[in-house]
């Protein structure tokens, strides 16, 4: 049975989506089964890797809205070898269509279990809020990572989503384990940065991954060429980074 695993954060611009696109790939490298499912209203993972909104008939939207068969709105990436689930904007309409719903933090949940025996890891990219759609991908999964630039924006809103994810806990809602903060985007030029990294390895010595993702040229030159780095430059320091975050992942989630 496959591992479903979680990576948000409310605030903007923490590589969430870099993030998930890298391991997918990097996932793949030591052959497992991996289907990245972009729940992200803006599609930020589908553009990533060079789809457009007309690309395929079924995406996650029709799935959970529309009761399409999920495996009907599976597509592969060949380039990286792994699958994807790609996005779409109706994904906004969650949180109206569901909100008398009682299992409405189940939605994601049931799609995704019907298709967990066919892949070892399927990792779920989320919007930057921490709406209906967050709450979904936290109760269907796993694992729960958080990616995290060191800045007070960023640490306010990583306070915040741990704050949601221990409520649903205690609510019964999810059985989701914290498996750890990512740092990225990270500069030890910059003295806050330091700063912040110094507390949070006095506060979360335990769920830091050892590896950092440090601010990358390449990775977002990446991204504009509708590619993981990992294709796109296997030899640069943020693809090495990844593959050495893929290593600890691993180790977590076994």
């Amino acid at each position: 049975m496959g591992k479903v695993v979680s990576f948000c954060n409310p605030k903007g611009g923490t590589a969430k989506t870099s993030t998930v696109v890298n391991l997918a790939c990097a996932l793949t490298t030591v052959h497992k089964r991996v289907l990245l499912v972009d729940f992200d209203p803006q599609r930020s993972a589908s553009v990533a890797l060079g789809y457009n909104n007309t690309d395929v008939e079924n995406n996650l939207g029709t799935a959970i809205l529309d009761n399409v068969d999920i495996k009907r709105c599976i597509t592969s990436y060949p380039k990286g070898g792994f699958d994807i689930v790609l996005s779409s904007d109706d994904l906004t309409a969650i949180p109206a269509v569901l909100h008398d719903n009682p299992e409405s933090h189940l939605a994601l949940k049931k799609v995704l279990d019907t298709v967990k025996d066919r892949y070892d890891y399927i990792l779920v990219d989320t919007p930057a809020s921490l709406s209906m759609i967050s709450i979904c991908a936290i109760c269907a999964s796993d694992y729960l990572i958080v990616p995290l630039c060191l800045d007070m924006f960023s640490i306010d809103s990583m306070n915040t989503l741990l704050s949601k994810y221990y409520s649903l806990k205690e609510q019964g809602k999810t059985s989701c384990v914290f498996s750890g903060l990512l740092r990225t985007l990270f500069d030890i030029n910059q003295p806050l940065c330091r700063t912040i990294n110094k507390e949070l390895e006095t506060a979360f010595s335990d769920l830091l991954f050892k590896t950092k993702i440090t601010f990358s040229h390449k990775i977002s030159e990446s991204s504009s060429a509708a590619c993981p780095v990992l294709l796109y430059d296997r030899t640069c320091l943020g693809a090495q980074q990844y593959l050495s975050f893929t290593g600890e992942f691993l180790k977590r989630t076994r």
